[in-house]
């Protein structure tokens, strides 16, 4: 996870995450690069969220959120870590 965090801000990724005030650990993270907002401004109209369960060895979720552009081809606009589904959460706070 740190070498996750660190690539994402050596490549200027915007990122936000929760961390565990008691542990420490990171709770959920997410992230997007500056270009897929730019592509996410210009086609708004139809966004897919796709969550994948536990896939990964810290039984974290993994979503995917993808925009479709005019032309009908999709594009990554971003990821998010996620401790648990269905739960209502702030990322800022």
């Amino acid at each position: 996870m740190q070498q996750l965090m660190n690539k994402l801000s050596e490549h200027k990724y915007i990122e936000v995450h929760r961390r565990c005030p008691d542990t420490d650990t990171i709770k959920d993270t997410f992230w997007a690069h500056p270009s897929s907002i730019e592509l996410l401004h210009a086609f708004f109209r139809v966004l897919i969220m796709d969550c994948m369960c536990k896939t990964n060895k810290y039984s974290l979720l993994l979503m995917e959120i993808v925009g479709v552009t005019s032309t009908e081809m999709t594009f990554s606009i971003a990821f998010a870590y996620l401790e648990a589904e269905g739960k209502k959460t702030s990322l800022g706070a």
